[in-house]
This record gives structure tokens, C-alpha cells and sequence, in this order.
């Protein structure tokens, strides 16, 4: 299966490729880990509470400088596999300057965005000690899905462009598509400049209500109307499915239950003053940084579950790709050319794939709708 996707060089090229991103996001997320850890244990709470002048302004201090120091000290190693590694191998033609360009608008929404959210955590800690846990987790919820609904039309444009495609026989076969998998879209059928970054595909249905619509990479424009159709085919099934509200639900359960952990912790001073850390005092500005560790090792814990589910899922909707669309051929070939022009490995290491992948090896989904359709 294999030999069919990638001949044997590309195959040996994009394995490397793909380890080499992997041993860099493990390094990355030790780094992400060890940075703020030292930054909770060294950091000094109280000038923070000084400086802040209110707990809502003292929790965002403390999270956005939390947030600069980490991607100052993880830089290296984003520039290193964002950056340099995919141009290595052709995978990206983006420069310098537009890649420092997007760093520094992420950086700069996750400090307002990231502070925000901070600052009214450490507000509700101190304003409920001892429920702050489950109303966090409800607004925590709440913020979630307001974001997947905001986030396609108001921070996706901040990073691409995007145009109504122009080719009316494309857009009337994936209209037609739509209405035949039930999928109600009022936004229209556009393309994203995908190309001015990089040459890897991808295509999504997007938002809700008047905000739904189809976005289409333009790097997936050259592609066979049929694989064109099979790939959109793919992205509907994850919301005829309801994925998009599946996982919503399973982030709002692990958040609670995380939440619900860290209040039990965060009950027993002992254990960080024997660790040589501030005790986490509903509140202060040190107790971000407390929950800041915990979250990161409970969601290191639920990933590898979280991430079978998401391959179920994956595997679910190739299935209705090939049965609404031109069968098994038509989402083969695109996953196929995706496989490609993404260098994916089609067999990465069954170990990667349990702990890290969200999505099935591209070989093993080819076979898979195959046989089942």
C-alpha cells in the first residue's frame, strides 16, 4: 500500500521529515513545560498583586508575561521546526519576515486573549474559594464555543486572505454536494491563500448560522473536481456527525474534572511548600502558574484518549466521504495527493501514532474506505 503512495525515496524522505517535526515538538513541549514551572516556582507573586492594583490585572500581568517568557525561551525550537525545517524540504515558501510576523500576532492574541481569561480566573478564585473550580469550568465552556464560532471570521483573517472562488462548474458541484449531505451553508464557497505560506492542502467547512461557509486552500485548487468534492465530503461528515459538539463536550467534562483536581490539590499547602513553590492562595497571581502545571500534565494524561477518539472519528468520516461522493477511488486519490503534497509519512511508527497522531496514518485510511466501500 505504501509503494503506491509515496515511492521508496519520498517514503524514507517524508519518515524523516515527519520524526524530525516530532522530536522537536517533544523538545518544544519540554521547554513549554520546564519554562513555566521555573517562571511559577521564581516568580515573585506579590510584586504582581502590587503592580496589578486589582486581582483581575495582577492574574493578566502574571499570565502575559508567563506567556513572553515561554516563547522567548521556546523560539529556537518553533523557528527551528515551523520554519526552517519545512523550507529544508520544500514544503514551505514563506520568509522570514511573514513567519516573525505571524509569531508576533499570535503572541500578541494570546497575551490579550490568554490575560483576559487569566485575570477573571484568578477574580472568580478569589471571589469563590471554594466553587471557583466549576463556574470556571462553565464560563471556561462557554468561552470555548464562543470561540469556535468567532475565530473562522475574525482571527483566521488576521493570519490569510480570502476570495470567493470564481470557478462557478467547481462551486455549483460542491453546492450540490452540500444539499446532499443536508448541510445548510449561508456563507459561500471561498478560497484561502494558503499557497503564500505553503504547499500542504486543506480545506474546512467552517462557523455557524450566517458565518458557515466553505473554505477551500487554494494550494488544493489543481486537484480533480472528484478529490476536491471527496476532501470538502470529509470535513462535512465531521459536522453532519456532530464532531465539532462531541469534542466540545469532552474538553468541557476534562476541564471540570481537571478544575476539580487542582481545587483538591490546591487544599493541601504542604505539598508545594515541601516542593519548594508557592502554595497556590485563591486568587493570586502565582496560583495562574500553579494551574498552568497542572492543566498541562492532566491534559498530557487524557491526550493519547483524546487522540484515539479523534482517529476513530477521522476513519468515520472517509467512510462518508466515499459513499457521498465518487466511493472509495475519489477520497483515495485525494488522500493520496494529500499525502504528497503534505510529505506525510503513510506508516509512521505505531507508537507515534498512539501518542501523538489525531489523525490514522494516510495508508491505513486508504485502506481502510477500500475495504468497507
Amino acid at each position: 500500500m505504501n509503494a503506491e503512495i509515496l515511492g521508496p525515496e519520498e517514503a524514507t524522505r517524508a519518515r524523516r521529515y515527519q520524526m524530525k517535526r516530532l522530536w522537536l515538538g517533544l523538545a518544544a513541549s519540554v521547554v513549554g513545560f520546564a519554562v513555566p514551572a521555573g517562571f511559577w516556582i521564581m516568580a515573585p507573586g506579590e510584586w504582581f498583586r502590587e503592580a496589578g492594583g486589582s486581582l483581575f490585572w495582577a492574574g493578566a500581568m502574571y499570565f502575559a508575561v508567563l506567556v513572553a517568557v515561554h516563547h522567548i525561551a521556546a523560539f529556537p525550537l518553533d523557528c527551528a521546526s515551523e520554519f526552517r525545517l519545512p523550507r529544508s524540504v520544500g514544503l514551505s515558501n514563506e520568509s522570514l519576515g511573514g513567519w516573525l510576523k505571524d509569531q508576533g500576532k499570535s503572541l500578541v492574541l494570546n497575551i490579550l486573549i490568554g490575560g483576559a481569561v487569566a485575570g477573571a480566573l484568578a477574580q472568580i478564585m478569589a471571589w469563590r474559594p471554594y466553587g471557583w473550580w466549576w463556574i470556571s469550568a462553565v464560563l471556561g465552556t462557554v468561552f470555548g464555543i464562543f470561540m469556535v464560532l468567532v475565530t473562522p471570521v475574525l482571527i483566521v483573517p488576521l493570519f490569510f486572505r480570502f476570495k470567493r472562488i470564481t470557478n462557478s462548474d467547481l462551486v455549483e458541484r460542491l453546492e450540490n454536494l452540500l444539499v446532499r449531505t443536508g448541510s445548510r451553508v449561508r456563507g459561500g464557497v471561498w478560497e484561502m491563500d494558503m499557497s503564500r505560506r505553503t504547499r500542504a492542502g486543506n480545506a474546512a467547512l467552517v462557523g455557524w448560522g450566517p458565518s458557515r461557509r466553505v473554505v477551500l486552500g487554494d494550494t488544493v485548487l489543481d486537484y480533480a473536481p472528484e478529490e476536491i468534492e471527496a476532501i470538502l465530503a470529509h470535513e462535512i461528515a465531521h459536522h453532519v456527525g456532530n464532531h465539532i459538539w462531541l469534542l466540545i463536550a469532552g474538553r468541557g467534562v476534562s476541564l471540570t474534572a481537571g478544575l476539580f483536581l487542582a481545587h483538591q490539590l490546591f487544599r493541601f499547602p504542604e505539598v508545594f511548600m515541601s516542593l519548594g513553590a508557592p502554595v497556590p492562595i485563591p486568587g493570586g497571581p502565582s496560583s495562574i502558574g500553579a494551574l498552568w502545571i497542572f492543566m498541562t500534565i492532566w491534559g498530557v494524561i487524557l491526550a493519547p484518549f483524546y487522540r484515539w477518539i479523534s482517529r476513530r472519528l477521522e476513519f468515520w468520516c472517509d467512510r462518508f466521504a466515499a459513499s457521498h461522493t465518487g466511493g472509495a477511488e475519489a477520497i483515495s486519490s485525494a488522500l493520496t495527493r494529500l499525502c504528497k503534497n503534505n510529505l506525510a509519512d503513510p506508516s509512521p511508527p505505531a507508537w507515534a501514532v498512539t501518542f501523538f497522531h489525531t489523525h490514522p496514518p494516510l495508508g491505513e485510511r486508504i485502506r481502510r474506505v477500500r475495504e468497507t466501500s
